[in-house]
């Protein structure tokens, strides 16, 4: 819990216990009306206080999602060996990954890293 949050929380049950005894001393012998008004005002100020540092918590992140695309390609299909640029090394599946919507190759064996780019076919 933070200090503005504890601060907050003492401030309030101060003028919530303040604004009681406001509303119960106006029913003494002694006692004023127009201390029930500001007793009332006073525990509302309170409770405002406590329901804006409640309404003002962050809500905690969602978790991140993991996005799975599949392919379904017809017919047959030759798969080609994927070679590192930088040493010539065959590279498996597990040297590939995808950042930010882009492919990276790391060569295990060299250490290169590069993205790759698709050239167009025409």
């Amino acid at each position: 819990m933070s200090a503005g949050k504890i601060i907050g929380y003492i401030i309030s049950g101060v003028l919530i216990f303040f604004g009681v005894l406001f509303i119960w001393g106006a029913f003494s012998p002694q006692g004023e009306p127009g201390w029930i008004i500001i007793g009332i005002i006073t525990v509302a100020i309170g409770l405002g206080i406590i329901a804006f540092i409640k309404f003002r918590e962050p809500k905690p992140a969602p978790p991140p999602q993991e996005i799975i695309q599949k392919i379904d390609l017809s017919g047959e299909i030759e798969l080609e060996k994927l070679k590192c640029q930088n040493c010539g090394a065959e590279l498996d599946k597990d040297s590939i990954t995808l950042k930010e919507g882009a492919v990276f190759v790391s060569c295990p064996y060299c250490g290169a890293t590069y993205q790759i780019v698709e050239e167009p076919k025409w």
